[in-house]
This record gives structure tokens, sequence and C-alpha cells, in this order.
């Protein structure tokens, strides 16, 4: 069976938000961002469950970006608490806001494609190891490097986003 080495990067990256914001512009920035850095949105899973407090929005994200024979992925869980539709005045414009709990907890990590060749043999992954921390500089450095700062761009893009909101209303 040929597996994929995965090598977590960063874990457990938050924003937490509470007040106003609206919901398509928060998932409209998110996707803007990931098309603007060449990553390939995959939905896992989107549940919505509707109570007397309001909407609760469950969203898991996994969006990957390949490098080589690698993938990058930036795992999202966008979690929304106590959502409910509220309506501001703003210079005679009434605007459709939400309001809520938002929580965004984010992972990212690197899956090396090594197509099985090094976990054929115990040697071989002996060796590999060995190369990889002494001898050479790996290119996977370079990956791991590069996921870590999309994720941590992602993630203060998504919390200014949040926090201008708290600022225009």
């Amino acid at each position: 069976m040929i597996r994929d080495e995965i090598q977590h990067v960063a874990l457990g990256m938050q924003v937490n938000y509470q007040g106003l914001f609206n919901y398509n512009d928060l998932m409209s920035m998110i996707d803007s961002w990931l098309r603007r850095n060449g990553y390939t949105k995959k939905v896992e899973s989107h549940n919505e469950v509707v109570k007397d407090s309001g909407r609760n929005i469950n969203l898991r994200l996994r969006p990957f970006k390949k490098a080589k024979s690698n993938k990058l992925e930036i795992q999202l869980w966008v979690n929304i608490t106590d959502m409910t539709d509220a309506e501001k005045k703003m210079d005679n414009l009434t605007l459709r806001m939400q309001k809520g709990k938002v929580n965004i907890v984010m992972d990212c990590f690197v899956l090396y494609d090594m197509r099985g060749k090094w976990e054929a043999r115990a040697e071989y992954t002996f060796i590999r190891t060995i190369f990889d921390k002494y001898l050479f500089k790996s290119k996977s450095k370079d990956y791991e490097g590069q996921v870590k700062a999309d994720a941590i761009e992602l993630k203060n893009e998504i919390a200014s986003f949040l926090n201008l909101n708290k600022f225009l209303f």
C-alpha cells in the first residue's frame, strides 16, 4: 500500500471573534484568498443547525496546493454559534449583518508523496532519516515554511477582516 508521509507544521492556530459580521463576506474573503494564493478549495463537511438561540454552523475546509509531488494543506475548522440576523443602519443605508460567536481553528501540514519507496524496508527509512537530518538540506523545510507562512497570512487576514467590523459598527 502506498502512503503519503504527513508532516504537521502548525496545529491549533485560532481566531476568535464575537459580535457583528457578514457571513457571506467572510466566506467570500476566505475563498478569494485561497484562489489568490493558488489553493484549491475542498469542503470536507458543512453542518448547520437552527436552534432558538440562533444558527450554529460547523464547516471544515481542507484547501490544498500542489508543490511538485507534494501537497501543501491548510485545514480550517469554522465554528459559528448563536448566529442571528441583525440590521445595522449606516449613512442612511440598512445593512444586513449577522451577530454571533466565530471560532476558526487552523492546522497546516505537508503531505510528502514518497510513493512507498522509502517505507519498503527499515534500512531505507533509517538511511533517509540520516540524509535528511545531517547530510543534505532537504526541500521539505522550504515546503513547511511556505505552508506555515500561508496559514499565518490567512489567519491574520481573517482576524483583520473580523476585527474591522468592531470599528465600523
